[in-house]
């Protein structure tokens, strides 16, 4: 399989995932459980992956402190980013929370800048400046027209404080655990092995949590379809996941990165496929997408 076609199947798969996601939220009080059905499924995936592909011996080969690192990396991306996601799936609905996702790409230049002395280009700093304004359009005044609409259904979502704090931690918890699995996989072994272990570190630290009566009995009496639905976002964000790998590991990231980053616009037409009564379409969400979707390419030129 090409570097460029697997990148497509990562977006693709990004993208149904926040779909599956959208609907489990939906039905549920507490956004965050989500994440358990979520990161539960992962380990296992990416086990058989790193069997098929012969990157079993991977896991091993990490020194101590790439363990640690990567084990933060899970619980900052995996625990802490993915339930504050789900939040932000909860008020904002997928395609208003793909706008602030893509934020964690700023942290991700502004850290390499400054904690990595990698250089920062004229592409980068226009492509940083246009995943911003993303999601400062959203903030932007809808019409009355546009806000009689959106009353009309309840299931519409609006612009929230809460949305959009749940949407900057997205961002900022996303952004922020590049650098620990850069910092862990600099310690030996493979970039597969290394998400299997942060995938494991999420895992075992959502299961301590489950010691609590509260919560256990809370993921235990969840609604049925729900629980279905954060399984299959597991399962479609862990292909995501495992068809990036496999589009860096075999393509040209110049290539794969932008294409692997168009996933809130084809989240966008899958949304009007499938989530449309679910979803925001105003203006200014579609051109915050594309503007987001652009500054991503030209952080890979």
């Amino acid at each position: 399989m090409s570097g460029s076609l697997a990148a497509l199947f990562s977006a693709f798969f990004y993208a149904v995932s926040m779909i599956c996601s959208r609907r489990g939220v939906l039905r549920i009080k507490d956004a965050a459980l989500g994440g358990y059905i979520s990161v539960f499924i992962a380990p296992p995936l990416f086990l058989l992956a790193a069997a098929v592909t012969g990157d079993l011996h991977s896991i091993t080969a990490f020194t101590w402190k790439g363990y640690v690192w990567l084990a933060i990396a899970g619980i900052v991306h995996f625990v802490l980013g993915r339930s504050s996601h789900y939040w932000t799936l909860r008020y904002l609905g997928a395609n208003m929370a793909s706008v602030f996702t893509s934020l964690q790409l700023v942290y991700i230049v502004f850290m390499g800048f400054f904690i990595l002395d990698e250089s920062v280009t004229a592409n980068s700093l226009l492509g940083t400046a246009l995943i911003i304004v993303g999601p400062v359009l959203l903030l932007w005044p809808q019409s009355r027209e546009a806000s009689r609409a959106d009353d009309g259904d309840s299931n519409k979502p609006r612009v929230t404080r809460e949305g959009v704090i749940a949407g900057l931690l997205t961002g900022m918890f996303f952004g922020t655990s590049p650098l620990f699995i850069k910092w862990g996989l600099q310690q030996g072994g493979s970039a597969l092995a290394g998400t299997f272990i942060s995938y494991s570190s999420a895992t075992l630290l959502f299961g301590a949590t489950m010691l609590r009566k509260v919560r256990r009995e809370a993921i235990v009496n969840m609604e049925r379809r729900a629980m279905l639905w954060f399984a299959w976002s597991g399962i479609f964000v862990g292909l995501a996941t495992l068809f990036r790998y496999i589009a860096f590991k075999y393509g040209s990231i110049s290539i794969s990165g932008p294409l692997v980053a168009t996933s809130p616009v084809v989240l966008l037409f899958l949304s009007f496929i499938l989530n449309r009564k679910l979803e925001s379409f105003r203006p200014n969400v579609i051109l915050g997408t594309i503007l987001v979707v652009a500054g991503a390419v030209l952080l890979y030129r």
